[in-house]
């Protein structure tokens, strides 16, 4: 099954062999025509995963992502058209292909020696059974003990994530922490956040301008927008909002069957918005590449770590993500002057992994010209720096409908696709603040393409316009209900706005 570059295999909960790890790191779509700096972005996230995974003592992890970075660079991105016309970046991502050699070379043995020792303890279990039932009992309490020694030990407990909201908050808050003082906290507490009554005028003064046209008209740009709508003779499927993302155990995803989806060149997405620390004048890169240190087996490892939220609809498996729930009605008053004028605003969602799931700690807001159909980031060196020198990524994206209704056009929907290639767990939110409940912020919810079909259908699409029907049915679905995203009370994150200021 070929996946995605930035998504995880399928399983690695029972003992690989080095050759099993480095044969589903192989696994992957590659495209040459898809461009460079979306390539770069990927090796560079491969190799941030990783170095998380090493310190939580995940080896095969490790491997997996070390191996598939090693060969995206030296066999695929060595042969891409621009590669040449990056000199500097591609020495530097084969000096880091030559140290993570350094590294695989020390995971093979400790990976080799816990499979044998898993499938002894396993041959031990058989022979076990072979045996009269006072025997049989015996062996299978030595093999258990043994399991836990060899396999137990390093293998982490799967945990659920509606089962666990606790201890997924105390990770955050753990993680969230070690962003240090610098960064700019908006906790939860109720003290901080808007009042019902404040944020319920707002939105009711939003819903007006909306629906009164002649006490508050719309800008030219947006009354043409929305008769374009009207006259187009053709709608995008309207996916359930979601206004609660704890998942019920009834609602816990089934993996579907495996399916195949041909690949082919992406259209490239419009530019992601980037901006100016609130703090400093600008940003030095970091050097992403540098060699992490390989933990030794002394070191302390997790003892659990997150089970998939949810599955693609190839059986690719999707990390669980959990999200803040005020970020979105804290994003509604940062985009409040833009509503009213009928302009849209976007925001990048950031954060970290832990524990093989994904937490969004930060609400970046990007500088950013937007119309009422689109918003534009005008400087996008600029959020890669941050996110680079905070040590985050970015896993999804946030974006306001200001007068429609909730749903993913076609622009979000080639938009997003650049973002679900790199990984494959990343969500758009979209908000619709003049539609439904606006004592609450209006009606939104969380999207990703569906794979297959809509993510090829979307990468593969050359339709000009900004507004335009796509062939293919179910193109995009909800990522809360059921899906991989949740909410959880008790996330602190941070709002870093890198607007311009007039």
């Amino acid at each position: 099954m070929a996946l995605t570059v930035g998504s995880m295999p399928s399983s690695m909960s029972m003992p690989q062999t080095v050759a099993q790890v480095t044969k589903d790191a192989q696994d992957y779509e590659f495209n040459a025509l898809v461009p460079l700096k979306y390539w770069l972005r990927t090796a560079a996230a491969l190799v941030k995963q990783a170095e998380v995974y090493m310190r939580e003592g995940d080896d095969e992890m490790t491997y997996f992502l070390l191996f598939r970075h090693a060969h995206l660079v030296l066999t695929n991105l060595a042969t891409h058209p621009e590669w040449r016309r990056q000199a500097a970046e591609a020495k530097a991502l084969e000096r880091k292909v030559a140290q993570n050699l350094k590294i695989l070379d020390l995971l093979k043995p400790r990976i080799n020696h816990r499979h044998e020792e898993y499938a002894k303890a396993a041959q031990a279990r058989q022979r076990g059974r072979e045996e009269d039932a006072e025997k049989r009992k015996s062996l299978q309490s030595s093999f258990s003990q043994e399991q836990e020694r060899v396999h137990g030990a390093n293998t982490p407990q799967q945990l659920k994530g509606q089962e666990n909201a606790d201890l997924a908050a105390r990770l955050a808050g753990q993680e969230f922490s070690k962003r240090g003082p610098s960064r700019q906290s908006y906790p939860t507490a109720s003290s901080q956040q808007p009042s019902q009554d404040d944020l319920a005028s707002r939105m009711q003064a939003i819903r007006n301008r909306v629906e009164l046209p002649n006490v508050m008209s719309f800008t030219d740009a947006g009354s043409q927008a929305q008769e374009r709508l009207v006259h187009t003779g053709y709608s995008y499927p309207s996916v359930p909002v979601t206004h609660k993302a704890q998942l019920r155990p009834q609602d816990t995803p089934q993996r579907p069957p495996l399916q195949t989806n041909p690949a082919r060149p992406p259209v490239l997405p419009p530019k992601p918005i980037q901006s100016q620390s609130t703090s400093s004048g600008g940003h030095s890169r970091p050097n992403k590449l540098s060699a992490p240190a390989v933990p030794s087996k002394t070191e302390a490892e997790p003892a659990y770590s997150f089970a998939p939220g949810a599955y693609l609809e190839n059986g690719t498996p999707l990390r669980t993500v959990f999200l803040p729930p005020t970020l979105r009605t804290t994003f509604l008053r940062l985009a409040y002057q833009n509503t009213l004028k009928n302009l849209e605003t976007c925001g990048f969602l950031a954060g970290t992994l832990r524990a093989n799931a994904l937490f969004v700690s930060a609400l970046i807001v990007p500088a950013q010209t937007a119309t009422s159909d689109t918003c534009e980031m005008t400087d996008e060196s600029d959020l890669f720096d941050y996110v680079d020198q905070h040590e985050l990524m970015i896993l999804g994206w946030i974006h306001t409908h200001p007068t429609q209704t909730c749903f993913m056009s076609s622009r979000d929907l080639h938009t997003h696709s650049g973002y679900q290639m790199m990984l494959a767990e990343s969500i758009a939110i979209v908000c619709a603040p003049s539609k439904g409940d606006t004592s609450h912020g209006g009606d939104w919810g969380v999207y990703r393409l569906t794979d297959p079909p809509g993510k090829m259908a979307i990468l593969q699409c050359d339709k000009p316009g900004i507004f335009h029907p796509h062939d293919v049915d179910n193109i995009y679905t909800d990522a809360m209900r059921p899906g991989h995203v949740m909410e959880i009370s008790g996330m602190d994150f941070e709002i870093v706005d890198l607007r311009h200021s007039e």
